[in-house]
């Protein structure tokens, strides 16, 4: 089944006195229910913008994207979003937090703790339920969102440099976590990361992008064997994929690097 169908999907920023900005254009891409797509490119590619459209936060300026074969028409209560920066209430505690959007919905105070706890559980956090964001370190804030994402019980997760924050070895903890998390929950998973290791790590499916106007240049199925960790960088097979993702950015950035060239020219 079609989790997510983006069809044409551009945008175009405009703002006043300055020139129009295309971040986007004619994206067109089909995530399948239990895929955990990454999706890499140069800085400024409109990969962001383009997980914000499938979100709801922005509407694409020609195109269209589906959800489960529903048009977005707004925020879609059936993706959780989890951002680069933790966007944690700072005067909530790690309960209070991972219950938010369960308060938001009505659900009674006795079902929502159930469904926190069990969360709070599912990411290892069991024993911090009481303890307020600036008490935690950057792996755990990161872990509280997910949780929260999570209890919400979204079709869809929508990630946007999670890690990107995170020191080496948090990261790498993280994103062996968010594998475990995958592989139990069966959800969808849409993933923005500069990293092609990351994406080589997590994936099942990596999409390359152009430089601005963003486009997809690139497809490339991740046939490395599950479970992985980080030992499977010391493959053949991971060398030889992680090569030919890195010619396809290097070459976008170059293009990237190149256009901005003559326009300051």
């Amino acid at each position: 089944m079609e989790a997510i169908r983006a069809l044409e999907v551009s945008k175009v920023f405009h703002s006043p006195g300055k020139p129009e900005v295309q971040a986007l254009k004619g994206i067109d891409l089909t995530v399948e229910q239990g895929e955990f797509l990454c999706i890499v490119g140069a800085t400024g590619c409109g990969k962001s913008t383009f997980l914000n459209i499938v979100a709801g936060f922005e509407v694409p300026s020609s195109g269209e994207v589906f959800v489960f074969g529903t048009p977005v028409k707004g925020v879609n209560p059936r993706c959780g979003m989890i951002f680069q920066q933790y966007a944690l209430f700072p005067w909530l505690t790690v309960e209070q937090n991972v219950e938010f959007g369960l308060c938001m919905r009505g659900v009674s105070p006795r079902e929502r703790r159930e469904i926190a706890q069990r969360y709070i559980a599912l990411v290892g956090l069991t024993g911090f339920e009481r303890s307020y964001p600036k008490h935690l370190s950057g792996g755990m804030k990161q872990r509280v969102a997910i949780a929260r994402a999570l209890a919400n019980d979204p079709q869809i997760l929508l990630m946007d440099e999670p890690f990107a924050a995170l020191d080496a070895m948090t990261r790498q903890v993280m994103q062996e976590e968010l594998l475990r998390l995958y592989r139990e929950s069966g959800k969808t998973v849409l993933f923005v990361t500069h990293s092609i290791d990351e994406a080589l790590l997590l994936s099942t499916r990596i999409l390359v992008m152009t430089a601005r106007p963003g486009r997809v240049k690139m497809e490339i199925r991740n046939d490395l064997p599950w479970p992985r960790s980080a030992a499977v960088q010391l493959t053949d097979r991971y060398q030889e994929l992680k090569s030919s993702i890195w010619d396809a950015v290097q070459e976008e950035v170059m293009a990237g690097a190149g256009f901005a060239a003559r326009r300051e020219r």
